[in-house]
C-alpha cells in the first residue's frame, strides 16, 4: 500500500485525519485477514507553499518541514494510527526523480523548455499526448476536453495545455539540486512515482489518498510511471476517501475552514474523533458539525462503557447462556461481512452496537469466566485491534494500582473528605483512567 502523505507546511486538520484513519483501518483489516502488508506513506517536504512559509518565517524549508513532520506524526500517534513501514521524504529521493525524468525524456514522453521568468535554469514537462492511450484512467477525461488542474499553471512554453511540470528550474531564495537541466527541484507529481517504485516496485496493489488527489496528481502518477516502466497497470486498486466538509464546503487550508487535529484533541478524546471519522463509509462525504461530534461522543461512550464493564469485572458466576455465544457469532459474521464489503466501517460499528445491546442484558459478574472473556475478546479484537477505537497507550498504572486508588477514594468518600476524593478522581483521569460511580460500586475504564 502507498498512501499520499501531507505537504508539511502546517499542522494536520481533521480532513487529513479522515484519510489517514481510513487507510489505517484498511491496513488493519488486511492484516487481520491474513495479508502481509507493506505500508508506505510519504512526506512532501519541498513545495511552493513550504518555500513561501519558510521565507515568511525566516527559516529553511528543511527546518520548517521537519517541524511539521514531528507535529503531524504526534497527531497520528494520538489518533492510534499505526506507524507506516516507511515514511520517506521527497527530498531523500531527488536522484531517483532525476533518473525517472531522464528516462521519460529519452522515451519522448517529456521535454526540456527554456527557463521561466525569474530563473536561469530550464524546466522539464511531461507531454500528455505522448501517453494519450493511458490518460483518463481514473477520471475518464479526454485530453481535448481537459483544462489545466491544480498546481499546473497555464504556460506558453508547453507543447500542449495539459502538459505538467516534472522539474522546476531554480529561482532565487529557493532550495535546489543539481540536474542535467541545471539547478532546480522536482514537480509535485513525480515524487510519488519515484518513492512508490523504490519501495514497492513497478506494480503494486493499493494506492490511496483523498478524492482531491484523483486529478491531477494520481492521473499524472499513472502517466509517468507507466510511460517509464511499460508496466500496466502500475497500481491494481486505486482508493480515495470522500471529503470532510464544513457547511457543504470541502475542509481545506486554502478555504480557511479547517479544524486542526491538535486543537480538537484539547476538548475531545482521540477515540471519539476516530469513532466520528469511522462512523461513515470512507468514500462518502461527511458534513462536519459539533452536534454530530457530540452525538459521536455519546455513542462511543456507550460502547466503551460496555467493554469496560466486562473488562474490569473481578469475579465470575456460573451462567453461560447459549444466546450470548449466538450473539458473539452473529457479531463476528456481520462485522466481517461489513469490512469485506469495501471496508464499510459504519456497518462494522453497527454490528458492535448490536452486540453491545445484547451483552448488556446480562450482569457480567453472573457469567462464567469463559463467557466474560468471549465478550472481551470481541471488543478487543474487532473494536480495538481492527478499528482502533480502544486505546492501549495508557498503561502506566496496573489494574491492582488502580483498584488501590479506588479503595483510598472510597475511604475518603466515607469520611466525607470530598477534596481528597475529587483529587484522586482527577489524578486518575490525567493518567487516562476514568471513574464512574454506579449503584453497584465504582467502575473504571482506560480512555
Amino acid at each position: 500500500m502507498y498512501v499520499c502523505g501531507l505537504t508539511v507546511y502546517n499542522d494536520m486538520h481533521l480532513g487529513h485525519a479522515r484519510t489517514y484513519v481510513a487507510f489505517d483501518v484498511i491496513r488493519r483489516w488486511l492484516i487481520h485477514s491474513g495479508y502481509d502488508v507493506t505500508f508506505i506513506q510519504n512526506h512532501t517536504d519541498v513545495d511552493d507553499k513550504i518555500i513561501q512559509k519558510a521565507n515568511e518565517e525566516g527559516k529553511s524549508t528543511a527546518d520548517l518541514a521537519n517541524y511539521y513532520i514531528d507535529r503531524t506524526t504526534e497527531d497520528m500517534i494520538s489518533l492510534e494510527i499505526m506507524e507506516p513501514d516507511e515514511m520517506p521524504k521527497a527530498t531523500e529521493f531527488i536522484d531517483s526523480m532525476i533518473s525517472l525524468i531522464s528516462g521519460l525524456i529519452e522515451k519522448n514522453n517529456a521535454y526540456v523548455v527554456e527557463p521561466a521568468e525569474g530563473s536561469s535554469h530550464s524546466d522539464v514537462y511531461f507531454h500528455v499526448p505522448s501517453a494519450s492511450e493511458i490518460f483518463g484512467t481514473l477520471t475518464g477525461q479526454k485530453i481535448e476536453d481537459m483544462e489545466a488542474g491544480a498546481r499546473v499553471a497555464l504556460d506558453t512554453r508547453k507543447q500542449h495545455p495539459s502538459d505538467f511540470v516534472l522539474w522546476k528550474g531554480a529561482k532565487s531564495d529557493e532550495p535546489s539540486w543539481t540536474s542535467p537541466w541545471g539547478e532546480g527541484r522536482p514537480g509535485w507529481h513525480i515524487e510519488c512515482s519515484a518513492m512508490s517504485m523504490h519501495y514497492l516496485g513497478e506494480q503494486f496493489d493499493l494506492h490511496g489518498g483523498g478524492s482531491d488527489l484523483k486529478f491531477p496528481h494520481h492521473e499524472s502518477e499513472i502517466l509517468q510511471s507507466e510511460s517509464f516502466t511499460g508496466v500496466s497497470p502500475t497500481v491494481k486498486y486505486w482508493m480515495h476517501t470522500g471529503f470532510l466538509a464544513v457547511s457543504k464546503e470541502k475542509m481545506s487550508k486554502s478555504l480557511d475552514n479547517f479544524l486542526l487535529v491538535r486543537d480538537m484533541l484539547n476538548d475531545h478524546s482521540p477515540q471519539v474523533l476516530r469513532f466520528f471519522l469511522l462512523n461513515a463509509h470512507y468514500r462518502s462525504l461527511v458534513d462536519f458539525d459539533f452536534d454530530l461530534l457530540s452525538e459521536s461522543s455519546s455513542a462511543y461512550n456507550r460502547l466503551s462503557t460496555t467493554f469496560s464493564n466486562y473488562k474490569n469485572i473481578r469475579n465470575s458466576g456460573s451462567s453461560e447462556p447459549s444466546a450470548l455465544f449466538d450473539s458473539i457469532s452473529t457479531c463476528r459474521s456481520k462485522f466481517n461481512d461489513a469490512m469485506d464489503d469495501d471496508f464499510n466501517t459504519r456497518e462494522a460499528i453497527s454490528a458492535l452496537f448490536d452486540f453491545s445491546r445484547d451483552v448488556n442484558k446480562y450482569e457480567p459478574s453472573d457469567l462464567t469466566e469463559k463467557s466474560q472473556l468471549a465478550v472481551i475478546d470481541i471488543f478487543d479484537e474487532l473494536g480495538g485491534k481492527v478499528l482502533g477505537l480502544f486505546s492501549y497507550r495508557n498503561q502506566s498504572l496496573s489494574d491492582e494500582e488502580i483498584e488501590d486508588f479506588i479503595s483510598k477514594r472510597n475511604s475518603a468518600r466515607e469520611n466525607k473528605d470530598w477534596s481528597t476524593s475529587d483529587q484522586i478522581r482527577d489524578d486518575l483521569l490525567e493518567t487516562g483512567i476514568e471513574l464512574r460511580d454506579t449503584p453497584k460500586g465504582t467502575r473504571w475504564r482506560r480512555l
